[in-house]
């Protein structure tokens, strides 16, 4: 009976040995895996974008997201109560997560340092915080639309930021780190290769920019327009200095914002141009010599009725030669022109120039506009045409055919991003005007500017401007509407242009005449441009007359000299100097934060905790000496 039972026992053991071993052999290897390694994914950190000073736009910083086990938790109700007091969400919004039959949820995505503290400070069983990258842009609005904005699972949403998502979003790797019978690391995993994404260096110019965006803001407020758009443009190189738009747009805060607030109306809002367009007309006009400049045209007192649509002037003239009718903006000018040329050869010229073609940038649902078919047109479809009737293109398309007379009749596309000396001399340049051509047109613009015509409120003293008007109404669903669209472009100088600044204003009220509206932000743009460029004014004046730029821009000499944040004029805020780097040891990192942020630095934070206890370079540093404008920060709890 003993041996019997010991053999029972024995066969017991073996039978449990083998269940063990050879049953559940493989399930229990993959268990103690996971108890012993913990396998990691490895995030690369989103490449940062700069202009083209260097001065940063869009960079990733770590913070910390929330997320719970509900199995592990004890208390619902209780975790529930103390997060949504911490978090400032509704109890029962958490409790519902909290209850969940799941081993993963999240509470809440990227919060702030402080509310990381009093979550570990509470020691919440279940609850657990992860450190994730977010997208930080230290300028706030400026170039908001432009740059878009990146979601909380660091992939692009709008803007740049998906259009070169692939580009600036860094890689990932799995790995595996050891962990003893109590979770902690004994070898930490290691990832060899950098994984970050790469960096984007754009043509835009911060000083420019802020420039662009605040003429614009005036101009918008001030007629309560609906929305506003401006472009400068450096006219050699097709670079993009400047790209505004309003009502402004803080990519900090996209989940805050309206799509209308977020839209990027330079590339996706297609308008009528106007009278913006006649520029255009005449140039090809001249090209196939259908006319000259001093051919007279009867502009019918006015009124002009065609296939029994009438045509208005704002004024009543007779006689114009060809140039006065750029000058004083004559729509019957303009119509027996185009008659004269022809539908082919001015849908011929306006497909050329890129009018309802996508430009080459890289910009996600730009509009192409519409250019219909010339074997469409009537009678009438071509006197239209010809001041800007019955077509469409958005702002890139209009100051693209600008750019192409500044250039002396050569056409170039745009560019959003630097590019090196080399890949420039690839950049493919087409001539679709004169020389001569384009010379004549920019004398043209000239007077308007200069010699009572619709853009006299674009005059800077002591520099020869050129710039066209464009007032175009709006059409809706039963005909034109009584909503205007106001457009000034303006060329700097006017004979050898190096800037181009196009401005839009949507639906102003008051007044609602490109020249009235918007031409005063182009020249607001212009004088801050001599202001940052102060060697146009020794090259492009013209010595005869006996004006001085400088009287001009005397008020705004130091106004580029300051810290790229928002260009603030104070030098010394807090009692500190603007230009040094404060002292910052011991502070809140919040504090900190306020601090450097004035001065236009972005920091690069280490360690964890809420007090700064170490910072590099050391106090009264100057800003500009540090490496690439960053302060180092350690903190400690």
């Amino acid at each position: 009976m003993l041996g019997t039972f010991f053999l029972l026992v024995l066969i017991g053991l073996w039978s449990r040995a083998y269940y063990i071993q050879i049953v559940q052999g493989s399930k229990l290897e993959k268990e103690a895996e996971d108890q012993y390694w913990d396998k990691k994914t490895a995030y690369g950190k989103r490449g940062e974008i700069y202009d083209r000073k260097g001065n940063l736009l869009a960079k990733t910083v770590m913070v910390d997201s929330v997320f719970a086990r509900p199995k592990r938790i004890k208390n619902p109700v209780r975790a529930s109560r103390i997060l949504g007091e911490i978090l400032e969400l509704e109890t029962g919004t958490i409790r519902a997560k909290l209850q969940k039959k799941a081993d993963f949820v999240w509470i809440v995505r990227q919060i702030g340092d402080v509310k990381s503290k009093k979550i570990r400070d509470a020691r919440l069983k279940g609850i657990y915080l992860i450190e994730k990258q977010r997208r930080y842009y230290p300028q706030g609005h400026l170039a908001g639309q432009l740059l878009g904005c990146v979601g909380v699972d660091n992939k692009g949403l709008e803007g740049l930021e998906l259009s070169f998502d692939k580009y600036l979003r860094g890689s990932k790797k799995k790995y595996l780190q050891c962990k003893d019978a109590a979770g902690r690391l004994i070898a930490p995993g290691q990832v060899k290769r950098d994984l970050s994404g790469k960096d984007l260096k754009l043509t835009l110019d911060s000083t420019i920019q802020y420039a662009a965006e605040k003429a614009l803001e005036r101009a918008v407020t001030e007629y309560e327009g609906k929305s506003g758009s401006c472009l400068v443009l450096k006219v050699d190189s097709g670079d993009v200095l400047a790209w505004a738009n309003y009502p402004f747009f803080n990519p900090n805060k996209y989940r805050h914002s309206s799509a209308g607030c977020r839209r990027n109306r330079v590339a996706l809002d297609v308008l009528e141009p106007g009278s913006t367009l006649k520029p255009i007309l005449v140039a090809s006009a001249l090209q196939e010599d259908v006319c000259s400049k001093n051919d007279q045209y009867f502009c019918e007192n006015g009124k002009w009725t065609i296939c029994g649509e009438q045509i208005r002037d704002t004024h009543e003239y007779g006689k114009l030669p060809v140039h006065k009718i750029i000058r004083y903006s004559s729509n019957i000018g303009a119509g027996k022109i185009g008659l004269e040329l022809g539908k082919k050869r001015l849908y011929s010229y306006l497909s050329e120039l890129g009018v309802g073609k996508k430009s080459t940038l890289p910009l996600p649902g730009e509009g192409a506009g519409i250019l219909r078919p010339a074997v469409s047109w009537t009678e009438v479809d071509l006197v239209s045409a010809s001041f800007g009737q019955g077509l469409s293109m958005n702002s890139l398309q209009l100051a693209k055919m600008y750019n192409c007379l500044a250039n002396n009749g050569v056409l170039k596309d745009l560019n959003l991003l630097k590019k090196p000396a080399e890949d420039t001399e690839k950049d493919v340049n087409k001539r679709v005007f004169s020389p001569e051509t384009a010379n004549t047109v920019l004398k043209m613009l000239r007077s308007v500017v200069e010699q009572n015509g619709t853009g006299t409120k674009a005059r800077i003293k002591g520099l020869h401007v050129g710039g066209k008007t464009g007032t175009a109404q709006k059409a809706g669903s039963n005909g034109y509407t009584n909503k205007y669209t106001a457009s000034f472009v303006g060329l700097f100088p006017a004979l050898n242009p190096e800037y181009l600044v196009l401005a839009i204003v949507n639906e102003p009220r008051g007044s609602h005449y490109g020249g009235v509206v918007a031409a005063p932000v182009v020249r607001e743009v212009g004088q801050e441009l001599l202001a940052y460029k102060d060697d146009l004014r020794r090259t492009y004046v013209d010595k005869s007359e006996e004006v001085e730029v400088q009287e001009s821009v005397q008020d705004k000499k130091n106004y580029f000299q300051i810290a790229p944040e928002r260009n603030q004029k104070a030098k010394c805020v807090d009692g500190l100097d603007m230009d040094k780097v404060p002292n910052i040891k011991g502070e809140a990192l919040r504090c900190a934060l306020e601090k450097l942020a004035k001065r236009g630095v972005l920091p690069e934070i280490r360690g964890k905790g809420q007090i700064v206890k170490k910072q590099s370079p050391s106090p009264g540093s100057p800003i500009k000496e540090s490496v690439d404008n960053t302060i180092w920060l350690t903190r400690y709890e």
